[in-house]
């Protein structure tokens, strides 16, 4: 039995990978990886950039990260764990410096998160399709895909997040100390990348068994010897992120550059007016992004069923799944101001919509499956492929407007072209140049591969005089 159900998760693996394969083919994406920053949020990909580059050319440690922009003290500031920057720029020595180092560490990083969930779905639901459909549904969510092919952390922090949960998984069915070590080592580094996109599906994890052990007797009450490690592994997590945000704090502090944004950004300190426009924004516009409009209502859809059929639920994933929503809501309120311009401060929406898929997969392949005709489960497996196949056409489409919209050409592209003219004009990499007109820290500097000043971060506190 053991034997089939190993061959049937290989094959799903097998499977899901070809559709990567396909989905990839389909937005072209092949070329992107050779992309410089471009499109939407060029400015923090241009910084994420500048951090390998910077990592490259000085050989800085990996907790002393800069950026080409030298406000502050020599351009030094910090906000997420740069381990990403850092690999990619040791791996450069090896290469040289390509853009597709990172945006491919990136994209494994994706592939790694996908697998995780999707072996975490095998082990609540034994059908391949129905573990299939909602990991297919989110790596097709096209701004879940634009960022897993970029420079960004946050798709990162919620792929470890995956794995983590996939390692307390495992510990829970066979009582080991190791998978109890890989997952919180997983988590403590999903939430130093991005203590919200990465902790999200840590604290769900935690509030639901800590409320397991409490509140339900039976074999779901763990004993104090079981509880014990999960309380040291949370812990030891939580202290992880006190301790690195007590780190970037002093780290911009010593350095006089505080550019990256590190508190909450709340809806309270918006008025009336900017908080409509924000809200019919995520609405009218974001969503496009987030899925095809039929997922996002399917996605909708299940939340009466998940209501109705609560009793009958998975005991951990009802709970999960709850708590994951209200983690993400509460998530909403401290930052909804940076949702009016950022959608990637909406990744967390991902994460109680794929959760509610999988727990209400689970209910439909343990409850109704043995119930069904052939041809009736034929026809959820073909209504499951339908939508899957809509979000992958949905997300070429994404994809393709993303890179060729001129509203999304900030810049001149040229300026990647200026690097090699600069000797001939007596300026070397090491000198520092003032690079106008540039709202941003980082685009143009990274484009022409040298320290300055832009016009931003160009005041009182920030500016080439100091």
């Amino acid at each position: 039995m053991y034997n089939k159900f190993n061959l049937s998760q290989k094959k799903g693996q097998l499977l899901f990978f070809l559709l990567i394969l396909f989905t990839v083919g389909m937005a072209n994406s092949w070329k992107v990886f050779n992309y410089p920053p471009r499109s939407v949020h060029q400015w923090r990909q241009s910084d994420c950039a500048a951090y390998v580059k910077t990592y490259y050319r000085t050989g800085a440690d990996l907790l002393q990260p800069a950026t080409y922009n030298l406000a502050g003290k020599q351009g030094r500031v910090i906000s997420e764990f740069p381990v990403i920057y850092y690999i990619s720029a040791q791996i450069e020595r090896l290469t040289g410096e390509h853009y597709w180092v990172t945006r491919t560490l990136t994209f494994i990083c994706y592939l790694l998160g996908l697998s995780a969930l999707l072996a975490c779905c095998r082990q609540w639901i034994s059908d391949t399709v129905f573990a299939l459909f909602p990991v297919v549904l989110l790596a097709t969510s096209p701004y879940y895909y634009y960022y897993a092919i970029n420079f960004l952390p946050n798709i990162p922090a919620i792929s470890f997040s995956f794995i983590g949960l996939y390692y307390f998984i495992r510990w829970e069915e066979r009582s080991r100390l190791l998978p109890l070590i890989l997952g919180t080592l997983f988590f403590v580094l999903a939430t130093a990348l991005n203590p919200t996109d990465g902790g999200i599906v840590w604290l769900a994890y935690a509030r639901t068994r800590i409320s397991q052990f409490l509140f339900t007797g039976g074999q779901q009450k763990k004993s104090k010897k079981e509880i014990l490690p999960l309380l040291i592994s949370f812990l030891i997590i939580g202290f992880s992120i006190l301790a690195w945000t007590r780190y970037v704090n002093w780290y911009n502090d010593q350095n006089e550059n505080h550019q990256n944004l590190i508190g909450i950004y709340p809806i309270w300190s918006m008025d009336r007016d900017l908080m409509m426009y924000t809200a019919k924004r995520v609405v009218t516009e974001w969503s496009n992004v987030f899925q095809h409009r039929l997922v996002l209502i399917f996605t909708i859809l299940l939340l009466p069923v998940y209501i109705w059929k609560w009793k009958q639920l998975h005991s951990f994933l009802r709970i999960f799944t709850l708590l994951t929503g209200i983690g993400t809501i509460c998530y909403c309120i401290l930052w909804f101001k940076a949702f009016t311009d950022h959608d990637y401060y909406q990744l967390p929406f991902v994460l109680p919509g794929v959760f509610l898929m999988i727990t209400i997969a689970e209910y439909v392949t343990r409850i109704l499956k043995p119930r069904l005709s052939r041809p009736v489960l034929l026809l959820s497996y073909s209504f499951c492929g339908l939508l899957a196949l809509i979000s992958i056409y949905h997300n070429r489409n994404i994809q393709q407007e993303r890179y060729t919209r001129t509203d999304y050409v900030y810049l001149n592209p040229a300026i990647y072209e200026v690097e090699p003219y600069l000797p001939k004009i007596a300026v070397s990499p090491t000198d520092a140049v003032v690079c106008v007109p540039d709202r941003s820290p980082n685009i143009t500097l990274n484009a022409i591969n040298n320290y300055g000043y832009t016009e931003e971060f160009n005041n009182h506190y920030y500016n080439i005089h100091t």
